[in-house]
């Protein structure tokens, strides 16, 4: 299998672009071993017979037969999918019927079962997945160093490791030194002690911080999530550049003593939270852009916006179907819009994909927000857009 970080947006939008002329299979299964994966194991086994089953009902064409023959031949890859011995928690299918081509990807983080048979992939799920696992960087605060971690789809690595100056022993005590001329003091002994302490947790939290810095911009992480208890969590957070503090996450847990495993679930629960506080957030950013002059509600304004190429972030429901046609210039136009020139374009059943494509094409940002739809968006059936002008 292909792990989904190797994906970038020239090859989503080739994905997005594959057709086949007896349709493309999407295959979305939750192996995450936490979750109950013989249930879900057999949930999806139920989706994949039930659309064996919707095929048969309409058998009496040669291409819906071809299309059962396709499904029969295609059922390995299922039982691939849902193997306990393959890696991955979310493992993802696409195949054409035709045999032309086959995708499999695979990432820690699990994704719903979804079995979808359409013109082309299904690719809404794996897209959600993306813009959630976008890296972020989490700094582990200890009184004996500090780690440095890439988080990424789901997985952790070590970039880093800071470690604090050996602190002298502490036997020295407060008192008055001799030596001095008749009435002078000299400093404490303890209190040197304590304002060198002092000075080395400084340039220690000074390095932190410079170094994590540098690696927001040098690795494009969109957030940093910094864990060190009651005494570090806040110190460290706050020296971070003024610029950075609307990407920065407090958590006030002691990680450091969790292993890998749990480490690794500890982090991506919380940046699961902050990530859907951040959706919240996106949605009215684009009702209130829109308000202003520098955001699109509903689809109409939205597809009148990509066709300008003046989209810089699009957001969709992705359980709205969105319908529409492309013109003969491939002009996107929602419903039963017409171009310029009067004339209807070819209605588009995947107009959403179509949305997508024209927003990779362009160089915007794209992310599905369930609940869009019904929430923030509702006026606007869950679809907006920041634009670049």
């Amino acid at each position: 299998m292909t792990t989904i970080d190797q994906l970038d947006d020239k090859e989503l939008l080739e994905l997005s672009r594959r057709t086949d002329s007896l349709g493309v299979l999407s295959l979305y299964v939750n192996a995450d071993p936490t979750g109950g994966p013989e249930a879900a194991a057999i949930d999806i086994h139920n989706r994949y017979r039930e659309l064996q089953r919707r095929v048969r009902e309409d058998g009496f064409s040669e291409r819906s037969r071809e299309v059962g023959a396709a499904l029969e031949r295609l059922k390995p890859e299922l039982e691939l999918l849902t193997h306990p011995a393959e890696s991955g928690r979310g493992r993802i299918a696409f195949a054409a019927l035709s045999g032309d081509w086959i995708l499999r990807l695979d990432s820690q983080m699990p994704v719903p079962n979804r079995v979808v048979l359409d013109d082309g992939p299904f690719v809404h799920p794996l897209l959600e997945l993306l813009d959630e696992g976008r890296p972020a960087g989490v700094i582990l605060v200890s009184g004996q160093d500090a780690r440095l971690l890439e988080w990424r789809l789901g997985k952790l690595q070590l970039v880093s490791l800071l470690e604090q100056e050996e602190v002298e022993a502490s036997h020295e005590r407060a008192g008055q030194i001799g030596g001095g001329p008749t009435g002078q003091f000299h400093t404490p002994m303890l209190e040197q002690r304590q304002a060198r302490q002092q000075e080395r947790v400084r340039r220690f939290l000074d390095g932190v911080v410079e170094t994590a810095a540098g690696m927001m911009d040098e690795r494009r992480w969109e957030r940093i999530l910094v864990s060190g208890g009651d005494r570090w969590t806040q110190p460290v957070a706050a020296k971070l550049p003024e610029a950075l503090q609307d990407r920065v996450i407090q958590d006030l847990r002691v990680l450091t003593g969790l292993d890998d495993e749990g480490l690794r679930s500890a982090v991506t629960e919380r940046l699961h939270e902050d990530h859907a506080l951040r959706e919240r957030r996106l949605v009215e950013q684009v009702r209130e852009a829109a308000l202003g002059g520098t955001g699109a509600l509903g689809l109409s304004e939205v597809a009148a916006a990509l066709n300008e190429g003046r989209v810089a972030h699009l957001v969709y429901d992705p359980e709205v179907r969105y319908t529409g046609s492309v013109g003969a210039d491939g002009a996107l136009y929602a419903g039963a819009e017409v171009g310029t020139d009067g004339r209807p374009g070819t209605p588009e059943p995947r107009l959403t994909e179509r949305l997508v494509e024209r927003a990779f094409s362009t160089g915007a940002r794209v992310s599905p927000i369930e609940g869009a739809a019904t929430g923030a968006l509702s006026e606007a059936v869950g679809i907006g857009a920041l634009l670049r002008w």
